[in-house]
């Protein structure tokens, strides 16, 4: 009798468990949906990447659009820099600041 008991109540310990963990998944994933990523569509962001090229594993440069204009940026762990601004139009240099 003590031995169909003990089994019994392990699997009412899983289940309540696999429901616990359950729960814990579901409420994780709609606090991922609707809380932590509100962002605005890909297609109406201010800012976006146009380009990446990775110069190193911590320092790379990027071609940013914001407001139809193109900078180049250089990045690395301490600091973001201007480098130039592009055309739009045939990717010329428009400004440098060296």
């Amino acid at each position: 009798m003590s031995g169909i008991f003990e089994l019994n109540m392990i699997i009412k310990t899983a289940a309540m468990l696999f429901i616990v963990l359950g729960l814990l998944v579901l409420v994780l994933y709609l606090m991922k949906r609707f809380l932590f990523f509100r962002r605005e569509a890909k297609g109406d962001l201010a800012i976006k990447v146009v380009s990446s090229l990775h110069l190193s594993s911590k320092e790379r440069i990027e071609v940013i659009e914001i407001s139809g204009k193109r900078i180049v940026l250089g990045i690395a762990p301490g600091s973001i820099s201007y480098i130039t601004e592009l055309n739009d139009s045939n990717g010329k240099t428009h400004e440098n600041k060296g």
